[in-house]
């Protein structure tokens, strides 16, 4: 009997989430044969596409796949909206609105199943867009755990804390968590003996770089940061080793994969209960309350922020074990796997 197979269109070109996701998916449905999944969308034996975003590219021949009584299923993260409240470059602005468009166009006339990656991403999706009646379901993210996983070594804090912060970009007014970042790096520095230091995963703009630089420098304490700008997975997976925790500066996010991989790798998680960080999360770490309002991206209440990274500190071990426990129960990336396989081709 011949396999079933699954397209994925577009085949996801840079760094981060969507092309991890569709690599995960490859090489699960090969390893399980339960599927073929592939990227040749002229193939004319194709049981279901399965397409992120809205790529132009493809609309007529998914028209055409739909008229065939093929399923066209579309992955939803979540929606571009920090350039409406801060500055990120007309050109990026207007990209980004005109994604948004094409994406609830995509979503309300195109396909015929959703995949909504959190209920938060669904209600968002929902209420901006109006709620359809397609079927849809909700899958989160998954990563490999034998890739990302604890340390042999537990880490030793008693000269120096770091932190970590990883992002794809920090760039077109994703910085703003960054502020934040210093002042817990700041703010923890007053609480214990230890040297601070907090580390940068992704793309950063050279003047965020030195601003923040100036604000520990201006601060006089004993704190630090390192920009590591885009590294490999293989050190992404050290700092999560090595860190006290994971700071998510993600704002209304829908599920964020940094979060999953720090919990794969034993890393607590704190951050601002906006999104589904807290639904991530769960009790292997601490999620606080914004305390004004995220949608404008206002000034956090960092009080709150600060105690939960000290809580986090001072039982790291538990919450340790309560993360890569919480990412074996509910992000593996073969139940993330299975469960798209499932949706696509029934």
């Amino acid at each position: 009997m011949k396999k079933k197979n699954i397209c994925l269109v577009p085949e996801a070109q840079s760094l981060g989430g969507p092309r991890t996701f569709q690599q995960n998916l490859i090489s699960w449905a090969e390893q399980s044969g339960e599927a073929e999944v592939h990227f040749d969308a002229d193939r004319t034996d194709i049981d279901a596409f399965l397409v992120i975003g809205a790529p132009k590219k493809y609309i007529k021949r998914l028209l055409h796949a739909r008229r065939q009584g093929i399923p066209v299923v579309q992955r939803l993260n979540g929606m571009n909206w920090i350039h409406r409240c801060r500055p990120s470059g007309l050109r990026y602005g207007l990209h980004s609105e005109e994604a948004n468009l094409a994406i609830a166009l995509f979503r309300r006339f195109l396909c015929n199943k959703i995949i909504y990656q959190s209920p938060f991403c669904e209600q968002r999706w929902n209420r901006i867009y109006g709620r359809l009646s397609k079927p849809s379901r909700i899958i989160y993210n998954g990563t490999d755990l034998r890739k990302f996983h604890p340390g042999t070594v537990t880490p030793d804090f008693s000269s120096r804390i770091d932190f970590l912060l990883a992002e794809g970009s920090f760039r077109y007014g994703m910085d703003f968590g960054l502020d934040a970042a210093a002042e817990l790096a700041i703010r923890l520095s007053e609480r214990f003996s230890q040297q601070v230091c907090f580390h940068v995963a992704g793309k950063t703009a050279e003047e965020t770089e030195n601003r923040i630089k100036n604000l520990l420098d201006t601060s006089g304490r004993p704190v630090n940061v390192i920009f590591e700008g885009v590294i490999s997975r293989e050190k992404l997976i050290e700092l999560e080793q090595n860190a006290a925790f994971f700071f998510s500066s993600e704002i209304h996010a829908a599920c964020p994969n940094a979060v999953i991989e720090a919990l794969a790798c034993g890393l607590p998680v704190i951050g601002f209960d906006t999104g589904a960080l807290k639904d991530i999360t769960g009790d292997a770490g601490i999620i606080v309350p914004y305390g004004t309002d995220p949608w404008k991206l206002e000034k956090p209440a960092c009080a709150p922020l600060i105690d939960a990274a000290e809580k986090v500190l001072r039982e790291n071990e538990p919450f340790r074990k309560t993360a890569r426990s919480r990412a074996e129960s509910n992000f593996s990336v073969e139940g993330m796997a299975k469960a798209y396989i499932d949706f696509c081709l029934e």
